[in-house]
C-alpha cells in the first residue's frame, strides 16, 4: 500500500495538460495572482483562508511537495494555468482519497472539472487499496456540488460548522463519496 501511488507527474487528458510541479516563485505569483482577483470565489476552496501574499502562497506549495498524502496537478491550456485537480488526501491504510478542485474565474462554466475528474478517478481506483473517493465542499458552493453530483458522487453528509472563514464565519460542508463498487 504504497501512499506514493501517483507515478507520473504529468498527464494530457481532453485537450489539458496536467502537471505537478515544483514550487517555484513564479507559480506562487501566478496563484496568488488568481486568488487575490477573485477573493469571494477562491474562499470556497480555502476556507481556512485565501493566499494573502505571494509568500504564504509559495510557503503554501513548498510544504504541500513534502507531503506524502498530497498530490496536486496544475491544469493547464496552451500554458496557461487554469487552477488545479488531484488528490488533497490520500490515505491508503482505510482505502480512500479525497479529491479537490479549483478554476480560475476566467475558465470557469466551461466543463473543465467534469472532463478531467473521471481520469483522476481512475488513477485512485486503479490502486487495489483505493476503495472510496470523496469531495469536500462548502454547502454554499453550488458549482462543487453539481459537479460531485453530476460524477456519480453520493451525499453522504453536511458536517454543520466544519470549516471557519477568514471572516471568522462558521461554515457547513458537504461530503460526497463514491465507491469503487459504484462504477
Amino acid at each position: 500500500m504504497n501512499p506514493d501511488f501517483i507515478s507520473t507527474t504529468e498527464l494530457n487528458a481532453e485537450g489539458f495538460t496536467l502537471k505537478i510541479l515544483p514550487p517555484t516563485f513564479k507559480l506562487a505569483v501566478e496563484v496568488f495572482n488568481i486568488f487575490d482577483s477573485d477573493r469571494e470565489k477562491m474562499t470556497f476552496f480555502l476556507p481556512d483562508g485565501v493566499f494573502e501574499s505571494i509568500e504564504e502562497t509559495y510557503m503554501h506549495y513548498k510544504k504541500r511537495t513534502i507531503t506524502p498524502n498530497r498530490k496536486m496537478f496544475q491544469i493547464f491550456q496552451d500554458d496557461e494555468l487554469l487552477g488545479e485537480i488531484g488528490f488533497s488526501m490520500i490515505n491508503p491504510r482505510i482505502g480512500k482519497v479525497e479529491i479537490a478542485f479549483w478554476i480560475k474565474k476566467s475558465a470557469r462554466g466551461n466543463g473543465i472539472i467534469n472532463k478531467l475528474l473521471p481520469h483522476i478517478e481512475k488513477m485512485a481506483f486503479d490502486c487495489d487499496w483505493c476503495h472510496k473517493i470523496q469531495i469536500h465542499c462548502d454547502t454554499e458552493n453550488t458549482a462543487s456540488r453539481k459537479i460531485a453530483e453530476k460524477n456519480g458522487y453520493k451525499l453522504e453528509g453536511i458536517i454543520r460548522q466544519d470549516s471557519k472563514w477568514p471572516n471568522g464565519s462558521l461554515r457547513d460542508k458537504c461530503y460526497f463519496g463514491k465507491l469503487k463498487s459504484d462504477i
